[in-house]
């Protein structure tokens, strides 16, 4: 059983009237909320306190401008917050935060951390194409849990729910939305604003869309795997890489202070293009597009939320998320890991074990 608070309204407005609740308790000092900056014409995270700015926002925005993890370490990687900060969320948004707070990225402490049930996201791309058709259609689209064309990563999602977090709203196929308390300190700030009731922790409809989205994803895997199954087939699907480097930047898992990419390492003498290009009898410019792209997969793939912010950042629609996502699944599979579910659970990337992964090993004296 969990403890709900009910409201009558739609998705966007029953986590507003929360979110008021909430910060009109004497221990919550703002609240972390995406908002539409009408100058702008975009959304951006706000942190307030003022009722008028939380009527104002849009908790579930049409698009995920930032990855809200990355949000959350800004704010406390220096420091512990002397009281919380109510932080809305989308799903894939709270493992990647709770996956951050593994390495010391993120003050888990410093958040009450509200999710919902995500129908998913459109591209950065659609959405500045058509503007007032996406936010015309997209309130609707959100309360029937139907977007008309989200981004690749967000149709094949199948940790869609708010479960995590410490509130969850849920709303899909009910009659009212209601706000779950998902944690033991979220139950007891339930409680204390009253009005708590008791509900069935079995829920059908969330458990027929995991199936489908479930079998969407094993389609995804099949179909894409196919195009990326040899190194000129990977290299195909790289080739409109121009190493921008946008995909690390808006990351939330890549924290380093210096990319490896950025360093003196990968600053040559003029010469040596050179005489790699007479070597090889041309040379890509820029070079290292492969290795660019193999080394953050082989710093994160542990640690990936699938949340598509890289592939969304990309200018030349290289479908690196879906890449990333692909490859990180296949390398948690190994481990029986999954990134920011169970806090308890170090990230394999963290833990030395001197006997490890054996089966795939080839002894040294068996590869002679």
């Amino acid at each position: 059983m969990a403890l709900a608070k009910l409201y009558q309204a739609s998705p966007n407005q029953a986590l507003k009237e929360f979110v008021k609740e909430l910060v009109s308790h004497e221990n919550v000092q703002a609240a972390l909320l995406l908002t539409k900056m009408e100058k702008e014409g975009s959304y951006s995270h706000i942190l307030t306190k003022r009722e008028e700015d939380i009527d104002a926002s849009t908790p579930i925005a049409p698009v995920m401008p930032v990855q809200g993890a990355r949000v959350l370490s800004k704010i406390s990687k220096k420091g512990r917050l002397t009281k919380p900060v109510v932080a809305v969320l989308r799903p894939c948004e709270v493992r990647a935060a709770r996956e951050l707070s593994k390495i010391n990225q993120v003050d888990l402490e410093s958040f009450i951390i509200v999710s919902f049930q995500c129908p998913g996201a459109y591209s950065l791309k659609n959405y500045l194409q058509d503007k007032e058709g996406v936010e015309e259609r997209f309130e609707k689209e959100l309360s029937e849990f139907n977007l008309s064309n989200p981004r690749p990563l967000c149709q094949v999602c199948e940790l869609f729910t708010g479960e995590v977090a410490d509130f969850e709203l849920q709303y899909v196929g009910l009659d009212k939305a209601r706000i779950v308390a998902r944690s033991e300190k979220a139950a007891h700030i339930l409680e204390a604003l009253g009005g708590a009731q008791e509900v069935e922790a079995e829920y059908q409809k969330i458990e027929e869309l995991k199936k489908e989205r479930a079998k969407a994803r094993e389609d995804f895997k099949k179909q894409f795997s196919s195009q990326v199954d040899t190194p000129e087939k990977l290299l195909g699907v790289l080739s409109a890489c121009i190493n921008c480097h946008n995909c690390r930047s808006v990351c939330p898992i890549c924290f380093c202070r210096e990319c490896f990419f950025d360093s003196d390492a990968l600053k040559v003498p003029s010469h040596l293009y050179l005489e790699r290009a007479s070597r090889k009898g041309g040379l890509r410019f820029l070079p290292d597009t492969l290795l660019f792209h193999l080394g953050r997969m082989n710093h994160m793939s542990l640690s990936c939320v699938s949340c598509g912010a890289c592939e969304d950042a990309c200018p030349n629609m290289v479908p690196v998320g879906r890449l990333f996502s692909l490859v990180s699944e296949n390398t948690r599979a190994i481990f029986n890991y999954t990134p920011g579910i169970n806090l308890d659970e170090s990230s394999p990337f963290l833990e030395y074990k001197e006997e490890e992964l054996q089966e795939f090993e080839v002894p040294y004296t068996e590869a002679r």
